[in-house]
């Protein structure tokens, strides 16, 4: 079972929440593994894994994979790490690197049948180049990936999040739902606006709003009743597998 986590713009918080979801699932006894198949701004290693694997404390890398480190370039979790802080397909041009959708189909089908379930985390919003002839939502179409949708709470989501669903939709992917991700100091009323207004005019599952917290721990109780019902949804969803490309 595989679950594509997209954002609805860079730096909303796909990379937390994605630990957080790891982290809950495993701590339930469910072998959950992570992949990200671009990763940019370090050409050795992919960051974000470093830190979802990080979090997950004794459930360490080497645990988890028997291997010494699985977050560098060219493993199954990490296929693609690329130098510059850009798109992947500025970063790849940059790099000489062409990105190649059987390398990241072939990772994805090794780590999917070696766990329960497969966190994918996206790159930017799902409208990302992968290359000047591929976006990131026709892979993930052709694929046929679920999607969980983690959006800003504040002020500015609704478009963002819309134009997110559209775009889902306009190539048959299946929608999970969306999580509200808070970068703190929102006003109240506009974020209990937002998640209704997103969930009635979207037509989608909200899971809820993340709190702003200190330390990414401490967003584990919070996080673990809408695990548990993303992991539902995901179940209940249709031909949600993976086909060959």
């Amino acid at each position: 079972m595989i679950l594509f986590v997209t954002g609805t713009d860079t730096g909303v918080g796909k990379t937390f929440i994605t630990a957080l979801l790891a982290k809950t699932l495993i701590d339930q006894g469910i072998d959950a593994k992570v992949q990200k198949w671009v990763s940019t701004g370090n050409s050795n290693l992919s960051e974000d894994c470093v830190f979802i694997y990080e979090l997950l404390g004794n459930k360490s890398v080497e645990t988890i994979h028997g291997l010494p480190d699985v977050t560098a370039f060219g493993s199954d979790t990490a296929p693609y790490c690329l130098p510059l802080p850009a798109s992947p397909h500025l970063a790849a041009e940059q790099a000489g690197v062409t990105i190649k959708t059987k390398v990241i189909r072939d990772a994805l089908f090794r780590l999917e049948s070696s766990c329960e379930i497969l966190i994918v985390e996206g790159v930017g919003g799902v409208l990302v180049p992968l290359s000047r002839a591929m976006l990131l939502a026709d892979l993930v179409a052709d694929l046929k990936l679920p999607v969980l949708i983690v959006a800003r709470s504040g002020l500015g989501t609704l478009n963002h999040t819309l134009l997110t669903l559209e775009a889902l939709r306009h190539r048959n992917i299946q929608i999970v739902g969306v999580l509200l991700n808070s970068q703190g100091g929102e006003d109240s009323s506009i974020v209990r606006d937002n998640q209704r207004t997103i969930a009635e005019m979207g037509q989608v599952e909200v899971f809820g709003v993340l709190p702003k917290v200190k330390s990414p721990l401490d967003a584990l109780s919070s996080i673990a009743p809408m695990a548990d019902r993303i992991l539902n949804m995901l179940k209940g969803l249709k031909n949600a597998t993976v086909h060959p490309l």
